[in-house]
């Protein structure tokens, strides 16, 4: 779908180390993605949660954006947090 490979785009670059995995969802007018980390939230998260954000928008100016972080430790099963679809996904 077009709203995947416009989120595969975007992370571009924006990729860290504690980067566990992003998932995405859209229904209507709106789009939500959730950043899960294996650590505590810190603003560069919130930072790059908004420069997603940012680049989706402008992609798709009529619809809702939402982008945020959440924190699942490392070994916690990613399953629980899937919206519709993964964007991003570390080997682990």
């Amino acid at each position: 779908s077009r709203v995947l490979l416009t989120f595969q785009v975007a992370l571009l670059g924006m990729v860290t180390p504690s980067l566990r995995a992003v998932t995405v969802g859209w229904e209507g007018r709106r789009i939500t993605a959730r950043c899960i980390y294996d650590r505590a939230i810190v603003n560069e998260d919130w930072d790059t949660c908004s420069d997603l954000e940012g680049e989706v928008l402008a992609s798709f100016p009529n619809q809702e954006v939402e982008v945020s972080p959440r924190y699942l430790e490392r070994g916690r099963d990613l399953r629980s947090e899937l919206l519709q679809a993964w964007v991003y996904r570390r080997k682990e």
